[in-house]
């Protein structure tokens, strides 16, 4: 997904992303992204936890107001 966003974003289409797995997408090195410590399948949050997944839709999209490349930023969500 971090290649597709960098394509994207050479075409003015800002994107953004979150991911449990710091490792890959550091690698991919996306625009703008997220990373939480939750488990592979929660990326958004724990399930039925909708205040959870709230959060860290919010602050990903809020991502989308700065002009990349930025720093991934490491969302206190476990």
């Amino acid at each position: 997904m971090g290649l597709i966003a960098r394509a994207l974003e050479t075409e003015g289409i800002r994107t953004t992303l979150t991911s449990w797995n710091a490792g890959i997408i550091r690698g991919v090195k996306p625009p703008r992204g997220t990373i939480t410590a939750l488990q592979r399948g929660m990326t958004l949050g724990h399930p039925h936890d909708e205040a959870q997944q709230k959060r860290v839709l919010i602050e990903t999209l809020k991502l989308l107001e700065q002009n990349a490349p930025l720093e991934l930023v490491r969302l206190d969500e476990k």
